[in-house]
């Protein structure tokens, strides 16, 4: 049994990842270039922030996306919802408290 293996373009990856090569997402939420560095601040002595799968507390906390005071972290400039700004860490995105990002 022979397979051809070719690369696909572009406009072809665009096609099966829903509109989205990975480079510039066409979902605004997504795209990395709304993210801009902030600084972890004002957490309780000996807590973390921790990244939660969805905003309000509601979701679960997502292992190993810790932050303590004074950490950078990526927060979406345009996007927040339910007192959480939306973060990227470790190519994933979650919600993190805002009183605790400046």
């Amino acid at each position: 049994m022979s397979e051809e293996i070719r690369k696909i373009n572009g406009e072809e990856l665009k096609a099966v990842a829903g509109g989205n090569d990975g480079i510039n997402p066409s979902d605004p939420i997504h795209n990395l270039a709304f993210f801009v560095e902030h600084k972890v601040a004002n957490l309780p002595q000996g807590t973390t922030l921790v990244m939660m799968t969805m905003h309000s507390g509601q979701g679960s906390v997502m292992p190993g996306h810790q932050f303590k005071n004074g950490d950078t972290i990526l927060i979406h400039s345009r996007y927040w919802e339910g007192g959480c700004f939306l973060a990227f860490d470790k190519e994933e995105y979650g919600y993190v408290d805002a009183k605790f990002v400046i």
